[in-house]
């Protein structure tokens, strides 16, 4: 089986790069690694128009390979959002399947970081929450980043040390520990990432009866409604890693041909692998969709191998093969 890292890069499609950078760079004090134009090649991969200007950012945390942030503005701007929560739209639920929000631990306290938010007028869905999920105990809240994005800030009040990197967070704010998304079937998410990917589940529990009210409040959904977690993650990483969220019986909405390049929010997962023919025969044999076939691109002056393809849930990957050694 070719093997399949951790998710390198989470792409958020955005309308104001400067005002996503005030953010990103300035308040939560990612590194900028690298700021160009998007090259034809890619865009073409990425099926945007051929006219399509692309600006692409990419910030990490303290030069950390995994769980960075690429952030791309395109011109003309686009209107599609990946999850519309606010404006005169109307909005998706909170259990509609698809990717829904972009995790990150920050230091403990978590008040003054939730204050700072506030006060860089940032909507919130709720106050911090405190609850546990089997061994694991979280405070978090979610705010609405740029674009509407869903992001999610955590204390990992008691949580085994391969979920965190050691010294995460490494500053105010973590590099990307987790992203989320709203599944459809235990047994769909178990065949695409454990036995397509390869990827390791590494939790797999369900909220306490305890907590389910708490949970629903920060996840947004209705009071009462049973939640199963799956977490999955490249071998030996604590980041990039993509928590597969199972609302039971509340999930029957799909967010199709949401998450893509060239729309706002969440929109593309990137992850490598040592085998990119090898992975593309597996994922078509089994019949996901391939959006683009394996191809090159150019990539920050490299050129590189990728494919696109889409999971079980509305999500969308993109996967680069490595260079040889």
């Amino acid at each position: 089986m070719p093997n399949v890292s951790a998710s390198t890069h989470i792409m958020i499609g955005v309308s104001d790069m400067d005002a996503a950078l005030t953010l990103f760079r300035d308040r939560m004090e990612f590194r900028v690694e690298g700021d160009h134009e998007v090259s034809p090649s890619l865009k073409a991969a990425w099926k945007l128009p051929a006219d399509t200007q692309a600006r692409m950012v990419d910030l990490s945390c303290k030069g950390y390979p995994v769980g960075r942030l690429r952030l791309v503005a395109c011109t003309p701007t686009p209107t599609q959002k990946v999850r519309i929560h606010s404006g005169p739209a109307p909005h998706d639920g909170a259990a509609d399947i698809g990717c829904k929000a972009i995790d990150f631990y920050v230091a403990d306290p978590i008040r003054p970081i939730y204050d700072m938010i506030r006060e860089a007028g940032y909507e919130t869905r709720s106050e911090p929450v405190l609850h546990e999920l089997g061994d694991l105990v979280s405070e978090e809240f979610i705010f609405w980043g740029p674009d509407g994005v869903p992001l999610l800030l955590m204390v990992g009040h008691v949580h085994p040390e391969d979920h965190l990197r050691p010294g995460s967070p490494d500053g105010p704010f973590s590099e990307v520990a987790t992203v989320s998304v709203v599944g459809e079937s235990l047994e769909k998410t178990r065949a695409f990432y454990e036995e397509t990917l390869g990827l390791e589940c590494v939790v797999e529990s369900e909220t306490p009866k305890a907590f389910v009210d708490k949970v629903n409040e920060l996840t947004g959904t209705p009071k009462g409604t049973e939640i199963r977690w799956l977490v999955y993650a490249g071998k030996g990483e604590a980041s990039g890693k993509i928590l597969v969220i199972h609302f039971l019986g509340a999930s029957t909405r799909r967010l199709k041909g949401r998450m893509r390049p060239g729309h706002l929010g969440f929109c593309l997962l990137t992850h490598e692998t040592d085998d990119l023919d090898a992975l593309h025969a597996r994922i078509a044999e089994r019949g996901y969709e391939v959006v683009t076939e394996p191809c090159e691109v150019e990539l920050a002056g490299e050129t590189k191998r990728v494919m696109l393809a889409i999971g079980p849930n509305e999500e969308m990957f993109e996967f680069f093969e490595q260079a040889p050694a």
